[in-house]
C-alpha cells in the first residue's frame, strides 16, 4: 500500500467553495494548477497510490475547511483529512470540536504566518488530546529546537512535522532535526520538498534511510501536490517510492503506509 500524506485539493465549484487566499506567499498554484478530489482519484490510480490525506490548503482557502472536509467525508474509503483553524480566535476550541463532529481527523498547527505560537493556546492542545486528533506541525527549520523543547510539555499525541520543517538536507541531516527522533510520538513527513533538498547533496534514498534509522521508521511520504506541480503526479509518486530504496523492510512499510495508518487508522 502507498499513502500520500500531503495533498491539497481545490474545488472546481467556486460558487459553493470560494477561494479565500489570506495572502500567504505561496504563489497562485490554486488557480494555475488546481486539482479536485475527483481528478486526484484518477491521478492516484495512474500513480499506484492507494489512499491520500487531504491537507487544508491555507494558501487557497485560509481557515475555510469546507472543501477539504466535504471531499474527504464523501470518500472515506479513499481520503483522510487535516483541517486548520485560526488559533487567535477566542472560539478556537469550539471551532475544533465542531469540525471534528463534521468528520475532521487531523489538525494542522500552522506556524508559518500570523500565529507563531507553539504551545498556546493550551486549551486547544487539551481539546486535541481529549478528541484524540493527530496533529501536523507546520513550521520552518529555525523552530526545530523550540519544538524539541516543547514536545515533553505537549499532549502525548502523534505529531507529524510537515516537510521535515523545510530543513536543508543537502549537507546531511541537521542535528536539530535528528534530535526529534528521541520522541516516540514525533513523525516526519518526508515530502517532495525534503526529498529534493536531500538530492541536492547526493542520493535522497541515503538521507531517507538515515532518517528512518534515527526515527525508528516514523516517516511518511507526501507529494505536496498540487502545490508542487512541476512534474505529473505519477512522477511525484515514483520519486517517493525510489526514495525508499535503502530502507529496511519494516521502515519501508512504515514510510509508504504504516506511519500514516497510525495517525489516520480510518484509511485501513
Amino acid at each position: 500500500m502507498l499513502i500520500d500524506t500531503h495533498v491539497h485539493v481545490i474545488s472546481p465549484d467556486l460558487e459553493r467553495f470560494p477561494l479565500r487566499p489570506p495572502g500567504v506567499n505561496t504563489g497562485p498554484w490554486w488557480e494555475t494548477h488546481p486539482c479536485s478530489a475527483d481528478l486526484l482519484r484518477l491521478l492516484m490510480a495512474d500513480g499506484g497510490v492507494d489512499r491520500a490525506v487531504l491537507v487544508q490548503g491555507v494558501g487557497a482557502y485560509g481557515f475555510d475547511n469546507d472543501y477539504t472536509l466535504s471531499a474527504s467525508t464523501d470518500a472515506p474509503e479513499m481520503f483522510a483529512n487535516v483541517v486548520c483553524t485560526d488559533r487567535r480566535d477566542e472560539d478556537a476550541t469550539m471551532t475544533l470540536r465542531a469540525l471534528v463532529e463534521r468528520g475532521a481527523r487531523g489538525y494542522r498547527w500552522f506556524m508559518v504566518h500570523d500565529d507563531a505560537r507553539l504551545e498556546e493556546p493550551r486549551a486547544l492542545w487539551d481539546a486535541l488530546a481529549a478528541l484524540s486528533v493527530s496533529v501536523v506541525m507546520t513550521f520552518l527549520a529555525d523552530r526545530l529546537e523550540d519544538f524539541a523543547a516543547a514536545v515533553p510539555r505537549l499532549p502525548d499525541l502523534p505529531l507529524a512535522v510537515d516537510h521535515c520543517a523545510f530543513a536543508d538536507l543537502s549537507q546531511g541531516i541537521p542535528d536539530s532535526l535528528a534530535a526529534l527522533g528521541a520522541f516516540d510520538n514525533v513523525y516526519l513527513k518526508v515530502s517532495t520538498h525534503a526529498l529534493r533538498s536531500a538530492a541536492r547533496g547526493g542520493d535522497a534514498a541515503e538521507a531517507v534511510a538515515e532518517l528512518g534509522a534515527r526515527f525508528d521508521g516514523r516517516l511518511m511520504w507526501g507529494s505536496d501536490f498540487s502545490q508542487t506541480h512541476d512534474v505529473p503526479y505519477p512522477e511525484l509518486a515514483e520519486e517517493g517510492r525510489k526514495a525508499a530504496a535503502k530502507l529496511d523492510d519494516a521502515h519501508r512499510d512504515a514510510y509508504l503506509a504504516g506511519s500514516a495508518l497510525t495517525l489516520w487508522p480510518e484509511l485501513r
